[in-house]
């Protein structure tokens, strides 16, 4: 199980990889992502929801949703691209509080423009330029068979509760505070913190973080740092479990992603 071909430009990663017999946790990026793929069948859980996604499915998903993958028993292999939600406005013309409305549909033909759009832009002999060109064409056909929709907005008061702990928790990432002292900072008991928060994130708040920690970690990687100094700034003094988790999470170790980018 790897990501067998990678590039990054501005604002945009696209992959291609193998994930026969590998489980992806609940995780969320920091990015849209836009997927399909070339042979096997994915088992899905979205937003408390069960659904499945083969060659002629594509699936969509926006920053902060959080999903799980399970591969059907075949050779599971699929492009996919991460945009970063200002690159994406900046293409499409999305704006702040909008968000794809669809995420796993049948649509063979879209599927199949993923598809061609990945293996040009994996291509290097193609220009980036050229491979915004061939993205904006494939966000056109994506937003139209997708929708938009606004974002849900929580109430007020929880919203803002679930972001000052999120903050919090970014702020004290090496040591951050436990669920019974933030319960308690914010008058409210563990429960309805996790509660809240979860409304909000998605997961629970030290779950959470711990996806945090690993998406830094996955850009500091990406920027050229050595997984070494990644691990013990983020406070992962355990380098087998950090592989492990980051494995688990991106579908590859830190230190094939790292060969990949620096063509090791």
């Amino acid at each position: 199980m790897a990501i067998t071909a990678y590039r990054k430009i501005s604002g945009v990663e696209i992959t291609f990889s193998d994930s026969t017999a590998h489980a992806f946790p609940k995780h969320s990026h920091d990015e849209f992502y836009i997927g399909a793929n070339v042979s096997g069948r994915e088992k899905i859980w979205l937003d408390g929801k069960s659904d499945e996604a083969s060659v002629n499915e594509i699936t969509i998903y926006n920053p902060g949703q959080v999903q799980s993958a399970i591969p059907t028993p075949y050779t599971w292999l699929y492009y996919s691209f991460y945009i970063q939600p200002d690159m994406l406005r900046s293409l499409s013309g999305f704006h702040d509080d909008e968000e794809f409305k669809r995420s796993i549909f049948c649509a063979p033909d879209t599927a199949q423009q993923i598809r061609e759009t990945a293996r040009f832009s994996l291509d290097s002999s193609n220009s980036n330029g050229e491979v915004i060109e061939h993205l904006s064409c494939l966000l056109n056909t994506v937003i139209n068979r997708a929708g938009v929709r606004y974002k849900c907005e929580l109430g007020h008061n929880d919203s803002l509760l679930a972001e000052k702990i999120a903050y919090r928790l970014k702020s004290e990432m090496l040591s951050p505070p436990s669920l019974i002292d933030l319960a308690a900072e914010n008058c409210v008991t563990p429960v309805q913190l996790v509660r809240i928060f979860s409304h909000t994130y998605g997961l629970p708040p030290l779950a959470w973080l711990r996806c945090e920690k690993l998406k830094l970690s996955k850009q500091l990687i990406l920027s050229g740092e050595a997984i070494s100094a990644v691990a013990a700034d983020l406070g992962f003094s355990d380098q087998a479990h950090y592989t492990r988790n980051f494995k688990n999470m991106f579908g590859i170790t830190p230190g094939a992603l790292y060969n990949i980018v620096n063509n090791v």
